[in-house]
């Protein structure tokens, strides 16, 4: 692959990489490193300091200092990432708005990569493969669904894209009225139903970036926000699973978060979701006659 920074179009469009931060001093740097290494160089880097009360500010506006196209947005206050993001897109000037999270990293070619891709299938939604660094420092694929073409009721039957993979552009953003700032985790499983219900996906099967699981707020280490967020992102898409996947898809989802719920040791809202779960089953046309089919065949 020849690098498109040595030969890039002049028509090449601009890309706005937005990082929501906060309390990120010690990561940011390399953060904003990686976004700088790009092969492809048509790229403006908006970071969004979410209110942080350490140094992170301080070391994003020294690296701007260097480099006209890195710009340093400041929230009145600590709004969460969502917010950030959207702060972010609505400042971007680029055609297409890329995502990274401040204790992450891009892989050089990360941008070129999706940019081609974009441009070869002619979609306004590319995302990507990733590696992923565990809690114990080991490093490995991290297995992102590959979703592609039409994926509206493929995403309302499980989550897809994770935000550092995702490219979009800016006009497909302003379409769907930007990022939901209600939901509090999995915000982009419900950004990519939004999506989905109107563009085409398209999907690099190479790795773009590094994803640190490292990090003490990882939502993998906050079990009970991750069940919360995930009943609150399908029971917000609920009468389009129903239309599209039908009760079996709630089904599965109120048995998704019953399993999150128990992990996170709220064992209320775990009997809560197995109950749901239990009657959307009953609502199953096609579960009940292969019960049926299953009775028949053993008392036969």
């Amino acid at each position: 692959m020849t690098p498109l920074s040595n030969s890039m179009p002049i028509d090449s469009p601009l890309i706005t990489v937005v990082v929501p931060a906060y309390n990120r001093a010690t990561t940011i740097t390399d953060c904003v490193r990686s976004v700088q290494a790009q092969t492809y160089t048509k790229w403006e880097l908006l970071v969004v300091d979410d209110g942080s009360s350490d140094g992170t500010p301080q070391v994003v506006a020294k690296l701007a200092q260097d480099d006209p196209r890195i710009r340093l947005i400041q929230q009145p206050r600590n709004g969460g990432a969502q917010a950030a993001r959207n702060a972010g897109i609505r400042l971007a000037t680029g055609t297409w708005v890329a995502f990274l999270d401040s204790d992450d990293q891009y892989l050089p070619d990360s941008l070129e990569k999706r940019m081609i891709l974009a441009k070869k299938e002619n979609v306004c939604v590319v995302h990507s493969e990733c590696h992923v660094i565990e809690p114990d420092g080991l490093m490995k694929t991290y297995g992102v669904p590959p979703i592609t073409g039409n994926a509206y009721a493929t995403l309302l039957t499980h989550e897809g894209p994770v935000f550092p993979a995702l490219m979009v552009t800016r006009e497909a953003l302003q379409h769907i009225n930007y990022l939901d700032e209600e939901i509090k985790a999995f915000q982009e499983w419900d950004l990519s139903i939004r999506l989905a219900r109107h563009y085409r996906f398209a999907f690099e099967t190479a790795p773009t970036f590094v994803y640190d699981c490292r990090h003490a707020d990882a939502m993998s280490k906050d079990l009970l926000r991750g069940a919360r967020g995930y009943e609150q992102v399908f029971r917000k898409h609920m009468f389009s699973i129903l239309r599209h996947v039908g009760p079996r898809g709630l089904v599965y989802h109120y048995q998704v978060a019953e399993r999150w719920y128990r992990d996170g040791k709220d064992h209320l809202a775990a009997r809560r979701c197995a109950r749901l779960s239990r009657l959307w089953s009953m609502c199953d046309i096609r579960s009940i006659l292969g019960r049926l089919r299953r009775r028949l065949r053993t008392s036969s």
